[in-house]
């Protein structure tokens, strides 16, 4: 099956990785379109223009530890306070800038030197929408600061109100139609807007009516009120017109139409694809409330070349083997994932990252057709099963696996602070990004930093009886107080599914 790159996980992973905005994923999205990257530079540098979530930017600087991240704060308060939790998890690579993107800039276009160039600029205002200004701003920093081939993602919501889409393209494109082009977009809408008309019955039933009554002015009539703007469009717009081009959703599965998009409104998707509104006509089609679009500044390098575009990518899956499905389902179609070559992909991805040439060169890659085996791996990240990352680290000690010890000074801060039933944030250098583990993973994780695994239970029983005293414990254990025959299970558990994936991915280490 070849996919129109332009799914959804599958949602069983313990490990949760949060790669939305993280350089590998971003790059392998990019490459999806042809555009072909060096490797990361020891000095790549990367800028969170709207940095409301320093710990979640100082976890990916963590995971990066070759790059260098700026948060964009809102004032010396935040500033303050996130360059002591920066000291405090022993994070030094990642630098916060006081002040809104365009005084920022101001400063920058003054002599400042921090950020300088930029390899990656970021931008979530799905939560807060920037003033027009700022948003100005912003594609003036990536058009003047960005590297050649540099990324600029930018996430928010492409309309002000449920059903903005269609009242968008209604009021765009009705007007220029003719009575069978009008007839004929009623038709269209059915197959496109799914999503909304199943939220709406009332319109939907007047849509039906409609098309049998052939009315369709009464229909568009719905939407002749109230403003009919689409920030999907005025942002192509805006960096069309400043040289960047246009390189993909950076959530990943959405860049697939087969898999994204319903199916009935497949084919008409794919015709639309060089319609000046084709991302509108795709908003709609996706039903999708948050856009987070990828642009890249030329000049940039651009390839056919499979292995040069993907060749350069590690494979993880972060999910136990027992959970990956044998099927995938979406959108009205089954992708087989029983053959030999994608449980040999599976079977191995599942213990640790591999690149193309690594699975080639190992047993259970050889004369594998190295075009079939990226194939096979594109389609594994395409259904959110294997995800693209770095690479893999080598193990610095590997005295006693008996004995693990966190990683790195961002993971080592755990073992100073008492979790809760809350999810926590871990670093990876495979992964490149944060990993959020469950309570139950990082109490047995912190345990065996501190007692190795022969003593584990005995660390653990005071965390749990902490737990306990509060009335947590119940969401970490199936009993109000904790066992010692309970506790033993419940690490026997976790480090029998856990363990490898830990080491694997950089999070522990044999002492």
């Amino acid at each position: 099956m070849t996919f129109l790159r332009d799914a959804t996980p599958t949602g069983n992973s313990i490990m949760k990785p949060q790669s939305t905005f993280s350089p590998a994923p971003l790059r392998f999205i990019a490459a999806l379109r042809g555009h072909s990257f060096r490797p990361a530079s020891p000095d790549f540098a990367y800028a969170d223009a709207a940095c409301v979530d320093p710990e979640s930017l100082i976890c990916l600087a963590a995971s990066n530890p070759e790059g260098r991240f700026y948060g964009f704060v809102a004032d010396d308060t935040a500033r303050r306070a996130a360059e002591t939790l920066a000291a405090q998890r022993g994070v030094f690579n990642a630098i916060f800038l006081t002040g809104r993107i365009s005084e920022i800039l101001a400063r920058l276009n003054n002599g400042a030197v921090l950020p300088s160039m930029l390899d990656y600029l970021c931008c979530d205002e799905s939560g807060s929408v920037l003033p027009d200004a700022e948003r100005a701003a912003l594609f003036d920093l990536a058009q003047n600061r960005l590297k050649p081939g540099g990324l600029l993602v930018t996430s928010y919501k492409p309309y002000d109100s449920d059903g903005g889409a269609l009242r968008f393209l209604v009021r765009e494109l009705a007007p220029e139609m003719n009575a069978d082009q009008k007839q004929t977009f009623l038709l269209e809408i059915r197959k496109l807007a799914t999503g909304y008309l199943s939220r709406h019955p009332d319109i939907d039933a007047k849509l039906k009516d409609s098309i049998v009554k052939g009315t369709p002015d009464e229909f568009f009539a719905l939407f002749a009120q109230g403003a009919a703007t689409s920030m999907t469009f005025d942002t192509k717009v805006a960096m069309t017109g400043r040289g960047m081009a246009y390189a993909g959703d950076a959530q990943l599965t959405s860049n697939y139409v087969e898999l994204a998009v319903p199916a009935d409104a497949q084919e008409l998707v794919v015709r639309c694809r060089d319609h000046v509104l084709y991302e509108p006509i795709k908003d709609l089609a996706l039903d999708r409330t948050v856009r987070s679009d990828i642009w890249v500044k030329p000049p940039f390098t651009l390839s056919s070349n499979a292995a040069e575009l993907f060749g350069g990518f590690a494979y993880g899956i972060t999910m136990p083997r027992d959970a990956v499905p044998s099927s995938f389902a979406a959108q009205g179609k089954t992708l087989d994932l029983s053959s030999p070559l994608y449980t040999k992909l599976i079977d191995l991805m599942a213990v640790l990252p591999v690149g193309v040439g690594d699975f080639l060169s190992h047993p259970s890659g050889q004369g594998e057709n190295a075009d079939k085996v990226i194939a096979a791996i594109q389609i594994l990240v395409a259904c959110g099963i294997a995800v693209p990352m770095r690479g893999k680290r080598a193990a610095t000690n590997t005295a006693s696996v008996a004995q693990p010890r966190f990683v790195g000074s961002f993971n080592r801060y755990i073992d100073k602070t008492s979790v809760t039933n809350d999810d926590v944030w871990m670093a990876s250098p495979v992964l490149g990004c944060g990993v959020k583990v469950t309570a139950r993973e990082a109490l047995v994780m912190q345990a065996l930093n501190r007692a190795g695994l022969a003593n584990s239970v005995s660390a653990l029983m005071p965390e749990l009886r902490r737990l306990a005293e509060t009335g947590q414990a119940s969401a970490i254990l199936p009993m109000p107080t904790p066992t010692p025959e309970a506790v033993q299970e419940m690490v026997r558990d976790i480090v029998g599914q856990s363990l490898p994936q830990w080491y694997a991915y950089g999070m522990l280490e044999a002492a």
